[in-house]
């Protein structure tokens, strides 16, 4: 803890005579009582970073929540957006060779958003995609 007592004014120019100085005749004083302040310091600093830390542990959370769920809608998206060219090549009487590898890799990079509604539709999603990939492959057995 740091005390500073003025009683008097110091003036610019003193002299250093022997016992006698601001001291002695009452002038400013600064004194510092060391253990007090770094014992304080000290009973601080774990609560700090330690309240630092967790902020910044549930930042990195929140971001991670957040690219989970980004992840998992891109992921809805483009196995919808397979879908929908699947929908229009059978209309259209011809079939990408490609389709059905795109449609099994979507299918195949699933991971959970942890948002359990979105995850509900991504599983619809997902189930509409490998009925229609098997309805794919029971057709190009036939046509063997």
């Amino acid at each position: 803890m740091m005390r500073i007592g003025d009683q008097k004014s110091v003036s610019a120019t003193g002299s250093a005579r022997g016992g006698r100085g601001a001291a002695s005749t009452g002038g400013a004083r600064f004194t510092l009582d060391a253990g007090a302040t770094a014992a304080k310091i000290e009973s601080q600093a774990p609560i700090s970073i330690l309240g630092g830390l967790e902020a910044l542990i549930a930042i990195k959370s929140e971001d991670n929540t957040r690219e989970k769920r980004r992840r998992s809608v891109r992921r809805g998206q483009s196995m919808l957006d397979v879908l929908d060219e699947l929908k229009i090549s059978l209309l259209a009487g011809r079939l990408p060779p490609d389709l059905q590898a795109r449609l099994g890799a979507t299918l195949r990079e699933g991971w959970p958003s942890g948002d359990p509604q979105l995850d509900g539709i991504i599983d619809s999603i997902e189930l509409r995609a490998e009925v229609e990939l098997a309805k794919l492959k029971q057709a190009q057995k036939r046509e063997r």
